[in-house]
């Protein structure tokens, strides 16, 4: 356990310059839509001199609406960087493998003469991406009430549409994705989540296993693993027809039994490739 536990946080120190950065740029890129925002909405209020009277403001808001922290979060700096976050969590499944075989002196050799079992490499590199996203997960979270606090303070009272944090994340479709507003839907999400980790890694070993057929072995191998990830909607779809249907209850269990045996599949996979086929 000492030895998982060093191997995870050497792998998130290796990461966290600039994983720092990326938390900054969230921050910083978000702040900024939230006063680009603003300032486009004022200028349009000022434009029609909404505060001259009540019935002016009255006038204003009926044409356009109250400004809402919703429109915030449909602005390109706000979107930006949780896509960039996605999109890096994404590559950095393939980075924490590749950049110790290509990087200075195959680092990958040096791991794998420490005096332990290759699948602590193989488990520290899996709890370190988790850790990465969750704390990107809580990171948001963290933020979001203080976004909406200033937003709040810096839009007149009459022009604003007051919206909570809580009320943000049940109705908004960015954070409906990346937090499920019900327990079992986060629960699958991060679950079919860990599924895609392990799955990658298995695509990546077969790669570093079998080199050329391996990339082939690694498509053939995701495409089984999806097919069997959407078996629910295909037996839906194709085989009982349309007299019948899943209750979610039961397409919620048979997801969650389908991604816990390919999260068994493929780590049970991954550790006969790395005993017996890969090599530095």
């Amino acid at each position: 356990m000492n030895r998982f536990i060093k191997l995870v946080n050497f792998e998130v120190n290796r990461f966290s310059k600039l994983y720092l950065g990326l938390l900054i740029l969230t921050a910083i890129s978000q702040f900024a839509s939230l006063f680009l925002v603003k300032s486009k909405y004022m200028k349009l209020a000022n434009d029609a001199n909404y505060a001259s009277s009540i019935k002016a403001t009255e006038a204003f808001v009926s044409s356009y609406g109250e400004l809402s922290f919703n429109q915030v979060t449909n602005h390109i700096l706000f979107i930006g960087p949780i896509a960039v976050c996605v999109a890096l969590m994404m590559f950095y499944i393939f980075i924490i493998w590749y950049r110790d075989y290509f990087g200075k002196n195959t680092f990958i050799y040096r791991l794998f003469m420490l005096p332990t079992s290759r699948m602590t490499i193989y488990f520290a590199k899996a709890t370190t991406i988790l850790i990465m996203v969750l704390s990107l997960l809580a990171f948001q979270l963290i933020l979001l009430p203080i976004e909406i606090s200033v937003f709040q303070n810096i839009v007149p009272s009459e022009l604003l549409n007051k919206l909570s944090a809580v009320d943000l994340l049940m109705s908004n479709t960015i954070f409906t994705i990346i937090l499920p507003s019900s327990l079992i839907d986060f629960i699958l999400f991060y679950f079919v989540g860990i599924g895609l980790v392990f799955t990658l890694f298995t695509v990546i070993l077969l790669e570093r296993s079998y080199r050329w057929k391996g990339i082939v072995y690694g498509i053939l191998y995701g495409i089984a693993i999806a097919t069997v990830l959407l078996l629910p909607a295909i037996i839906e779809s194709f085989i009982v027809g349309n007299e019948f249907s899943f209750y979610p209850n039961e397409v919620f269990y048979m997801e969650l039994s389908l991604t816990a045996i390919i999260i068994t599949i493929s780590i049970l996979f991954s550790k006969y490739l790395l005993k017996n086929k890969v090599s530095v």
